[in-house]
This record gives structure tokens, sequence and C-alpha cells, in this order.
């Protein structure tokens, strides 16, 4: 039996469930038959014992001085909760008001008898009109280039996704409001949006690099009806990400990923700093793509070991002769991301992206070399990233070659030489995309004599 057995027959699965910071109420996302509804289950303290009080107590951990106030655990609280969701879809899902942005379903239960009833009501929630004043309008955007734009209310979101008039939605909606609103996130969250859209559009495009928003989505506030955009649509890239597609193609892929990070500092002048093996896609040809570009996070099991902002760094001498001195930094506290941003690590707090990308470029060229070796590598070896999860940071991450029957020691030698540790012995990106370009080139040479030498059998 599964906490959503109920829900699931329905044909509703649920996504998300969050709480607000003030402790006193739970979220819940479900989408089914074409509708994707936002409940909200709030404390109650005259009823202790109702559900959406002991839902709010067990998530946020709450004291109790009465165990029937509360869950167990969390999976417990589960069941009951997408049960209530269940209980209430139908009915709610019909009503005449369910497709208005700002509506969330306030989930409450009574007891007029023995058994409680779950009841509903609808609930325009005035944060709606906040969450649409951070947003921006098409105009206050910088694309190079007019791009065309759809009202949120006029997409159709598929369960299923395929074929090839479908789309990718990326989106700051009112979910990622309600989640991030309290603490101030959400203020950089949608700063970090905007901002990859403007780099994408703005971009010199390369075949290995995600193209530009093609439509904008909007919404619009109450009683305007001005467009305000929150999310964008991509091309669909059906063939998902590569780890399905690699015996036959590593050699291309690690070309493709080197070209991508190649282009992004040597020609379009920027940075990525999440290179990781899950935000590359195949589009329709098995090509290899580069997403995410909000440039606000890094996955640790990758990133540099530089990067981790107790290092300052500036070049010296020139052409050949030129190289890369790194300090420990020994001063006082510093900061140069929002006291907002989330997380512990060293980026979320100094981000050298930031300031490197300004004095000193190449050592983030460097930095997102050392970063494409253990995606490579776990190319390479199809190694599994749930082995990643417990990992703290990057030199935790041992490269071994167990599954190398078919790796060539020259592929395992550049990959080493993404990985030293000191950035001033790793090779260039120029150089890494020569290497693969040349081994790719040999095996496509290899593959098509071999064709010859067979029918000539």
């Amino acid at each position: 039996m599964g906490d959503q057995d109920e829900l699931n027959a329905l044909d509703v699965s649920g996504e998300w469930i969050w709480g607000n910071d003030l402790e006193m109420i739970v979220y819940a996302q479900a989408y089914g038959q074409g509708q994707t509804l936002i409940f909200r289950f709030t404390i109650n303290p005259e009823a202790k014992s109702s559900l959406a009080t002991r839902i709010v107590n067990c998530y946020h951990d709450r004291t109790v001085d009465n165990e029937f106030h509360t869950f167990p655990d969390r999976p417990s609280m589960r069941s009951p909760l997408w049960l209530a969701v269940a209980t209430v879809w139908v009915e709610c899902s019909e009503c005449v008001d369910i497709a208005d942005l700002d509506v969330i379903i306030d989930v409450y239960d009574f007891k007029p008898g023995e058994l409680p009833k779950v009841q509903w009501a609808l609930f325009q929630d005035p944060l709606f009109n906040d969450y649409v004043e951070l947003l921006s309008s098409p105009g206050q955007l910088s694309f190079g280039k007019s791009v065309s734009t759809v009202d949120l209310k006029d997409l159709v979101r598929l369960q299923q996704l395929g074929g090839r008039g479908s789309h990718i939605y990326v989106q700051i909606d009112f979910r990622t409001f309600l989640f991030d609103y309290e603490s101030g996130h959400i203020k950089e969250d949608i700063q970090y949006y905007y901002k990859s859209l403007n780099l994408l559009a703005n971009m010199p495009p390369h075949p290995n690099i995600m193209k530009p928003a093609q439509i904008l989505v909007t919404v619009s506030r109450s009683g305007d009806d001005r467009p305000i955009v929150c999310g964008s649509l991509y091309p669909f890239l059906q063939n998902g990400t590569f780890a399905s597609h690699i015996q036959m193609n590593k050699a291309q892929w690690c070309y493709e990923m080197a070209s991508a990070i190649a282009h992004t500092h040597l020609v379009a002048h920027t940075y990525h700093m999440d290179i990781k093996p899950g935000n590359f896609r195949l589009d329709d040809n098995n090509n290899l793509v580069l997403i995410d570009w909000e440039q606000n996070d890094a996955l640790v099991t990758t990133a540099a070991p530089e990067v981790d902002g107790t290092w300052d760094v500036e070049q010296t001498g020139e052409g050949e002769t030129s190289t890369l001195q790194y300090k420990e930094y020994s001063g006082p506290k510093r900061r140069n991301m929002p006291l907002t941003t989330p997380g512990d690590k060293g980026w979320n707090t100094w981000n050298v992206f930031l300031e490197w990308s300004k004095s000193c470029p190449i050592a983030l060229e460097l930095a997102e070399v050392f970063s494409l070796g253990p995606s490579m590598w776990m190319l390479l070896e199809q190694t599994d990233m749930e082995v990643f999860d417990d990992v703290e940071n990057a030199e935790e991450v041992v490269v071994n070659w167990k599954s190398s029957d078919d790796i060539s020691e020259s592929w395992k030698e550049t990959v080493r030489k993404c990985l030293q540790v000191d950035p001033n012995d790793r090779i260039g990106s120029t150089e890494l995309v020569a290497f693969w370009d040349c081994e790719r080139r040999k095996l496509r040479s290899g593959q098509v004599l071999g064709g010859q030498e067979k029918l000539l059998d």
C-alpha cells in the first residue's frame, strides 16, 4: 500500500509538501486530470486533534502535550494528508473558480458526529498579488529579438511529454513563491531566472548549448491585463539525459561537453557554474545540450576545490609563461551573496564566480574544466549518481576505473588532467576540445573501415 493509493485511483499524483516559516501552515500540491492544485492545512489551536492541526504539528515537529495531536513521523502523516486531498479532489476540481491562478484550497475537518468529515473551501490568496509584483514585463527583459508570449491559463500541462510539438515549461510559479517568500529568497529565484533568460538570449549560439526561450509565459495582476513574465517555453528534448545512450557515443559526448564549456568561456565570455551530467540533455539527434543557466549554485561532487570561497587568485606573467597564483583568504568574513541565499557551501556566501569572471576569467575556465573531469568520468564509467548522495566535498569523490575495459589509457589520462588539484596543471578547454575531436574522428574512421573490411570479406 502506498501513501497516495486513493489519489492515484483518481489519476492524480501528489507532487509537493512544504510548510511556511511561521510553522502554522502546510501546503500540498497535486496534479491530475489536467489541473495543478495547491491545498492548505492550517493549524487550529481550538481543535488540537483535528487533521489539519496534526499535520502541521507533525510536519514542523512542533511540541505537543498529547500524542494524538500529531503523527508519529512524516511518513505516517503523508497518507492521511493525501487521502484528504483525494476526498475533496473531485468536488473542488469541478468548481468554476478553481482555474483562477490565485486560488488555494483550504482543507479542514470537524466532528458533527463520531467520525470527522473532511471539508474544503476556495481561498483567493492575497499573496498572489505580492508574487506578481515581483515579476517583470516582457519589455523589461533584455532580449536581442522579439519573443512571442502566451498566457499561463492557455497552457496545457502533459503528464507524459512526447512528440516534437511538446515544450518544457520553466517557471517561477506561485508554489515557488509560497515556498520562498518568507525568507526573501524568492527575489533571488526571480533574479537568477531572468538572468538565465537574458544570458541565453544574448549568447552566441552553439549546438551543444540550449537555445533561448522561444515563448514567454505570462500572468496578470488582478484587474490588470498587462502581461508579466512568470515562465518560458523551450523545445522538449525528448531523448532525455545521456545515461541510456552512452555505450556508442562516449567520445562524441565528451567532445560536446568540452565544446560547450569552451564556447561558454572563450566566445560567450561567461560561465555556467553547475557543470554535472544531469545538466546535459539529448536533443532529437542525440547531441548533448547544456541546460540550467541560472548561475546561482554548484554541485559539491563536481565543483573545483578552489571555488569554495576561501581562495583569491591573480594571473601573473603573459603568454606561455602566465601562471595563476592562489592565496588563501585570511581576512574578516566576507559576503557577496544575499543573506537570504540558502545553502552552507562556500559559494553560497562568497561566490568566486562573480569575482573571477571580472578579475581572472581564465581561473573560472580552469575551474569548469575540473568540473568536466568527474562529469566525463561518470559518463565513461556509467557511474550511478546515487553513490554521491553523502559526499560533502569534491575531495571525497574518488575517480577509479572499475569498469574500464573499453576505456583507453589516453582517455583516462585526459580526465586526470582535468582533475589536477593545481589549476595550472590542468588541461585547457581548447586542448580538451581538440583531444576529444581527434578521438571521435578516429572512432568514426574505424567504424567506416570496419564496415568496408566486412564487405570485402
